[in-house]
C-alpha cells in the first residue's frame, strides 16, 4: 500500500466520523448543557396536528360513547325504555312499515306470476285473453287436422301433377282471346298487340 492511498483512507475515515457525529447531533439534539434541545415551532405544530388533536378527538368520542352506555344502563335499571330519541323510533317504525308493504306487493306479484304461468291469472282481462288464445289454438289445431285428413283422403297434395308452364300458357291464351273478342265488338282495340 502506498502512502497516498493511506492518506486517502484516513481522509475518508475522518469525513465518515464527522458525518456520523453530525447525524448523532441531528437525531439527539442536545443543548450545550447536555440537555435535549426543545422542539422547534414547526416540529411542535406537526406533532400537534398529526398526533395530539386526533388523540384528543378519539378520547372525546370514547367518552361520549361511554356516557351513552351509562345512560342506557341507568334507564334499564329504572325499567324505562332504552331508546332516547323518538325520531329514531319513528324512522325504525316507518322503515318496518315500508318493508312490510314492499314484501306484500312482491308476494302478490309472485302469486300473480305463478298463476299466469299455471294458466289461471287473477286479472279478468288476462283470463279472457288467455281463454281466447286457447280457443284460437284449438280451432287452428282442428283445422290443421281436417286439412291433413282431406289431403290423405284425396291422395295428398304432393301427388297431383301440375304443369306450371302449361297453366301459364293457358292463362295467356285466355287473355289474348278476351282481348280479341273486345276488338271484334268494336271497342277500338289495336290488332298489333
Amino acid at each position: 500500500m502506498s502512502a497516498s492511498s493511506g492518506d486517502d483512507i484516513t481522509a475518508l475515515l475522518t469525513d465518515l466520523v464527522r458525518t456520523l457525529r453530525d447525524l448523532e447531533t441531528e437525531m439527539e439534539p442536545t443543548t450545550e448543557s447536555g440537555r435535549p434541545r426543545p422542539p422547534t415551532p414547526k416540529e411542535l405544530l406537526r406533532f400537534t396536528s398529526d398526533v395530539t388533536i386526533p388523540a384528543a378527538i378519539l378520547v372525546l368520542k370514547t367518552n361520549v360513547e361511554a356516557l351513552k352506555l351509562l345512560r342506557r344502563a341507568l334507564r334499564m335499571a329504572e325499567g324505562r325504555p332504552t331508546s332516547t330519541g323518538s325520531g329514531a323510533s319513528e324512522v325504525r317504525r316507518r322503515a318496518t312499515t315500508l318493508s312490510k308493504a314492499t314484501l306484500t306487493r312482491l308476494d302478490d306479484a309472485l302469486t300473480d306470476l305463478q298463476d299466469a304461468v299455471e294458466g289461471r291469472p287473477q286479472d279478468e282481462d288476462a283470463r279472457e285473453l288467455l281463454e281466447e288464445a286457447r280457443e284460437l289454438r284449438s280451432d287452428l289445431a282442428e283445422q290443421l287436422a281436417e286439412t291433413q285428413d282431406d289431403d290423405t283422403l284425396e291422395g295428398g297434395i304432393d301427388e297431383v301433377p301440375v304443369d306450371v308452364d302449361a297453366e301459364l300458357e293457358s292463362i295467356k291464351d285466355d287473355l289474348e282471346d278476351a282481348e280479341n273478342g273486345r276488338d271484334d265488338d268494336g271497342d277500338g282495340g289495336n290488332d298489333d298487340v
